[in-house]
Order: structure tokens, then sequence, then C-alpha cells
């Protein structure tokens, strides 16, 4: 777990987040929303501003990154 600003997401970290690499090899989500050509960040940015509200991706809020493992059962 660590503390980082919304704006120095990584490329990795934004696909964790849910981004997808489209046919085109453009980003977005997998219904194709939040499309973006180049970069991964921007489109999770287009998906923060669409739940938090127009400017809170340029506001560059703190935000917990957390970061989860697969643990394979037997193996806690």
């Amino acid at each position: 777990m660590r503390v980082e600003r919304l704006q120095d997401i990584s490329r990795e970290d934004a696909m964790a987040e849910g981004i997808v690499t489209q046919p085109d090899g453009g980003y977005g989500l997998a219904d194709t929303t939040h499309y973006r050509a180049t970069d991964p960040r921007h489109s999770y940015w287009s998906l923060w501003e669409a739940i938090n509200g127009p400017g809170s991706v340029e506001a560059n809020p703190w935000v917990w990154a957390v970061t989860f493992h697969a643990v394979s059962p037997g193996h806690g």
C-alpha cells in the first residue's frame, strides 16, 4: 500500500484498474468506453472524471494505491 498523486499512476497500474488494450492497439474499458489511442493512463483519467466530476483529474488528489496478489489455496 502506498500514497501517490492521481496523475502519478503508472501505465501498468492504469491497466490493473480495468483499462484494457483494444483491438486497434488503443486503450479503454472492455466495453470500449473511455477510449484513448496512446496511453492507458488517459483512459483511466477519463473514467476517473466520469465518476468524480469535471476537474477532478486536474485537482490531482492524493490517493491510496493498494496492490493485491493472488494466493493459491493452501499457500496462504
